[in-house]
């Protein structure tokens, strides 16, 4: 038995010994990948060198980065060594960071089905299904082994952003709320576990998180980005124009070149309302990321509220040049160059933004009435809204898919009558038809008018609301109306706009009194403005945009003020028209404006509790609806 010890022994220190000369001759080659034929499986064993073959020769092609000499050697160690799940594990991230994806998962799973209970050999599945955009893959590896990321807590994000990139939100919530944020083991995890709350709608939730986390001394970026928006998304005004700055502020100090905080920070001072604060950021994030459109067209709004408008122009004729066909950026831009001064080319574009639009409607109104009941689905309707009207409904029994029918028929028909007025002035008859009998309207505001003074209009965006401007012409009622459509000369309702899209807001209070002091009737949408800034209030639960400036100008100047909403009755269009309160003798502005906004919102909450199809859904109210916060509702193992 010695004598064959000892052959043995002799054996394995000559393939150790021709082991080391094989890989001395490959390190020392001029084409390496030549020479690694000699490198075998057989070799190998007969050395027992697989921790002569990992530290001579793997190790020190990684460090250079020669990953291919690395992953070929690894390999080879991997056939001699079939059981063994380190060498697997290695070449999984060695194939991850050439981005050979399909081979890397193929090993990691490998590596993990020799060693099932290793918690960090399944955080490596799932990251590299994400790597490789497998999302689905790796939210069910997460599902399956959501058991070990307690065991691996410094890899638990990863459990969390599978589920998050998944829509599992729920699953990753439930995950963050197990985690004690004094105890976390490293920013990476804080800062997902707050990203995981707030994704499922537990924003108080979330702030509170990461705030003990922060305590705890688990400081980023990434925690910072996602308390800012923790902030902006509970949205009071203390939130939105304190705290979120803050963290933002504090994100930019550890990562001043993040281009997301850097965006972040500038649409957060502009909504504040600090327009030239906001500039720098916005344009330092371009800078850094010229292909970011939607900071693009931030950053041409804060140049427009600076009153920088050659420049707002420039901004979004350029983000129009690179999606000409788009009506948004169309209309945008025609607001700006005509506040630029740019007459001529403003014109020139809203003539080639109506014929865009006019191709899309068929020959009659008739026709295009009845292909609203086929493009129901296509109604861009956010699920936060219809949760938030669906609460204030007035009749318990309706069925809701029923009423979400109504409701999406209803925002369409409100965009087909302004396409229509817009883009076919000449057929604008046929739109009329539509409107029910206007003499109770024309009973309504002849005793208003008959004073010669003007009466102040305030509506919301709810129902047909651009029946109004039809409704009025016919009666022959002078009116204006404030809009944040621009104002050319070639629209056919131009000399009834008071535009807000080309006008400073000085000029257009200064329109508006004018009108009132002409006897014209002033239509205002109190609940929209085209300001980023502009003044919120609550209502109903949610933090809508409400302007005070309809009352102060009916208490400044002594007009009545009446609350007007359309409405569809009988497959035609109607009108609710009621007094809103009337200035008490004595009555401040203030004291007024509060009584006059209770009696608008009771009104409004009366529209809003009536048929779907009088909702509209888009635009003023709807602008800010969030999803209702589900902090206080314990994460339950049945929601994943």
């Amino acid at each position: 038995m010695g004598d064959v010890a000892t052959a043995t022994a002799g054996t394995q220190a000559e393939a150790a010994a021709r082991l080391l000369a094989v890989i001395q001759r490959i390190r020392g080659a001029a084409d390496p990948a030549r020479e690694m034929a000699e490198f075998d499986v057989a070799l190998v064993l007969a050395a027992d060198g697989w921790r002569d073959a990992r530290r001579l020769l793997v190790s020190p092609y990684v460090k250079e980065g020669e990953f291919a000499l690395a992953i070929a050697a690894l390999e080879v160690l991997i056939a001699a060594y079939p059981r063994r799940a380190e060498e697997r594990r290695m070449l999984a991230s060695l194939l991850g960071r050439t981005k050979q994806w399909d081979r890397a998962i193929e090993a990691a799973d490998a590596a993990a089905g020799i060693e099932p209970d290793d918690a960090a050999l399944h955080a490596a599945r799932i990251q590299l299904r994400l790597q490789a955009g497998r999302v689905g893959e790796a939210a069910a590896v997460a599902r399956d082994t959501a058991g070990m990321a307690a065991s691996q807590a410094g890899d638990a994000s990863l459990w969390m952003m599978a589920f998050i990139r998944h829509g599992d939100t729920p699953d990753a919530a439930r995950m963050a709320a197990a985690l004690d944020p004094e105890t976390l083991p490293n920013e990476r995890v804080a800062a997902m576990a707050v990203r995981a709350l707030l994704e499922d709608n537990r924003a108080d939730a979330a702030i509170r998180f990461g705030d003990a986390a922060l305590g705890a001394g688990h400081d980023s970026a990434a925690l910072r980005t996602s308390l800012g928006l923790s902030h902006l998304r509970r949205a009071t005004e203390e939130d939105r124009k304190v705290h979120a700055l803050a963290h933002f502020g504090a994100g930019l100090k550890a990562a001043p070149a993040d281009v997301r905080l850097l965006s972040l920070q500038g649409e957060t001072l502009l909504r504040a309302g600090r327009y030239r604060d906001a500039v720098p950021f916005l344009k330092q994030a371009l800078a850094l990321s010229p292909d970011m459109e939607q900071t693009r067209m931030l950053y041409a709004r804060a140049l427009r509220y600076s009153a920088q408008h050659d420049e707002a122009a420039d901004q979004l004729m350029i983000l129009l040049e690179k999606a000409p066909d788009s009506l948004l950026r169309q209309r945008s831009a025609i607001g700006a160059l005509s506040q630029a001064g740019r007459k001529e080319a403003a014109e020139a574009l809203y003539a080639q933004y109506v014929a865009s639009r006019s191709k899309l409607l068929p020959d009659s109104f008739q026709e295009a009435v009845a292909q609203v009941e086929q493009r129901l689905d296509t109604a861009p309707i956010p699920q936060a809204r219809f949760d938030w009207a669906w609460s204030m409904r007035g009749d318990a029994t309706v069925d809701r898919a029923k009423w979400e029918r109504a409701a999406r028929w209803g925002h369409l028909m409100d965009q087909l009558l302004f396409d229509w007025l817009e883009c076919r002035e000449d057929r604008a008859e046929e739109a009329m038809q539509l409107l029910g009998d206007l003499e109770a309207g024309e009973r309504f505001f002849a005793p208003l008018l008959a004073s010669g003074r003007g009466v102040v209009v305030a509506t919301a965006h709810v129902g047909p609301m651009y029946a109004a401007l039809m409704a009025l012409e016919l009666l022959g009622i002078p009116s204006r109306w404030l809009a944040t459509a621009p104002n050319v000369e070639q629209s056919s309702y131009s000399k009834a706009l008071i535009s807000t899209a080309d006008q400073s807001e000085a000029q257009v209070a200064k329109a508006c009194i004018r009108a009132i002091s002409s006897g014209y009737v002033l239509g205002l949408a109190v609940d929209g403005a085209a300001n980023p800034a502009a003044p919120r209030t609550t209502f109903e639960g949610q933090e809508v945009t409400y302007s005070s400036f309809a009352s102060r100008m009916a208490h400044r100047l002594g007009v009545p003020s009446v609350f007007y909403a359309p409405r569809w009755e009988n497959g035609l269009v109607t009108f609710t028209l009621e007094m809103l309160p009337a200035v008490a003798p004595g009555e401040d502005a203030d004291a007024y404006a509060l009584r006059w906004q209770d009696a608008y919102f009771a009104l409004l909450r009366q529209h809003l509790a009536g048929p779907a199809e009088n909702l509209r859904m888009s635009g003023g109210i709807w602008r800010h609806v969030t999803p209702a916060d589900r902090s206080a509702a314990p994460v339950k193992e049945e929601e994943a």
